[in-house]
């Protein structure tokens, strides 16, 4: 029992001494901090207070090993690359699901309407000019005539014969100051007859045939 108790009494002291040393290596950290901050200059009661910006700035703290992290550096953002894009250019425009004969068929029948468009877009053109070629000859008929009404009776007018102051016109024979188709004979020569007709004079010359 004496051997046991004195063995129990040397492993208390030595715990106690391990607990003393472990205690002053873990507080001796504390400890300075705790000095660091009893620091402090006491300063007399009737001294200035300076402003915040003459204070000098407070030095940052020394990093213990072990207690911050140190600072990642995140690479920059690349811009995405450029995807290549993809344009689907036939060769030619045929139907995929159609055969080669029938789209020559299509292509032949798609040629002839557009042939029969193109013909019917000339035979459109080719009446508009007529018809404007018809009203340009009637314009001219219209303006001839203003200028020169005899032209409205002179080619009705045919000769036949001429005897003396007597005229052959068509069955009838007719002397100076008779009219026929409206105009007047003025005068009878040997191979012309001179006409009048709305103030204008005309000659007609003897036509045997």
């Amino acid at each position: 029992m004496k051997n046991a108790f004195f063995v129990l009494t040397l492993l208390f002291s030595a715990s106690c001494v391990f607990a003393q040393n472990m205690t002053g290596k873990v507080a001796a950290p504390a400890k300075r901090a705790l000095d660091a901050q009893a620091d402090v200059t006491e300063l007399p009661a009737d001294a200035p207070v300076l402003p915040e910006e003459a204070l000098p700035a407070a030095e940052p703290a020394a990093e213990e090993d072990g207690f911050v992290a140190k600072r990642e550096e995140l690479p920059e953002e690349t811009a995405p690359a450029q995807t290549k894009r993809v344009v689907f250019n036939p060769k030619n425009h045929r139907d995929p699901t159609l055969s080669p004969d029938d789209f020559l068929l299509l292509q032949y029948r798609e040629q002839q309407r557009l042939a029969a468009i193109e013909a019917e877009r000339q035979r459109k053109l080719a009446e508009e000019r007529r018809k404007r070629e018809e009203a340009e000859r009637l314009r001219q008929l219209e303006l001839a005539r203003i200028k020169d009404p005899t032209r409205e009776v002179r080619n009705k007018i045919k000769v036949g014969g001429i005897i003396g102051q007597e005229v052959f016109i068509g069955s009838r024979i007719y002397t100076v100051g008779k009219k026929i188709y409206g105009a007047r004979i003025v005068e009878v020569r040997p191979e012309e007859v001179v006409f009048s007709y709305k103030g204008h004079k005309f000659v007609r010359k003897v036509q045997l045939k």
